[in-house]
């Protein structure tokens, strides 16, 4: 189960990574529009789309990094009081719920790509198609999924050996 979650994580970190990119270029164009609309009183045709774009990016490429170093929030107050043995199930369930919904959201992500795709869709500043950003989300939602998946089978494992939480 370690060498599976040390692969996983490679893989959403240098994800991540891509979505940094996509960071730094959001704010480059931000910076380089509000300073030409300073000194030139002219704009960045298209920043907002460029941004929107990056955004995507930032978003989709980063969720699978932050399941995997736990970072997402989590209301634990209940959970936690519970034994050991039943806190893993309940965290187990919980798990198998948000990845069933992920595989959803993914399968839905999957439709929309295939509708980009078919129809030609594009910004209507940049012409920049649809279909790639849906590409990255479909990735980020694969990585996310598999992510919640490698979770809730770390607390089912974790049953017969789990300890009590160190307060």
């Amino acid at each position: 189960m370690e060498k599976v979650r040390s692969v996983m994580d490679k893989i959403t970190t240098g994800i991540s990574y891509v979505g940094l990119v996509g960071l730094l270029f959001a704010m480059m164009v931000t910076t380089v529009d509000v300073i030409l609309g300073l000194f030139s009183n002219t704009r960045v045709n298209g920043a907002n789309e460029y941004v929107e774009i990056a955004m995507v990016a930032i978003m989709y490429l980063g969720f699978g990094h932050t399941q995997m170093k736990e970072g997402h929030v989590r209301v634990d107050m209940f959970v936690n009081k519970f034994p050991p043995k039943v806190r893993c199930t309940v965290n187990g369930i919980i798990m198998v719920i948000v990845t069933f919904f992920s595989v959803l959201i993914t399968i839905q992500t999957f439709k929309q790509l295939q509708t980009y795709l078919n129809s030609g869709l594009s910004f209507s500043v940049t012409h920049f198609p649809y279909w790639p950003l849906e590409v990255v989300m479909f990735i980020g939602m694969i990585l996310l999924t598999l992510c919640f998946l490698l979770r809730a089978i770390e607390f089912f494992v974790e049953i017969p050996v789990a300890k009590p939480i160190e307060r």
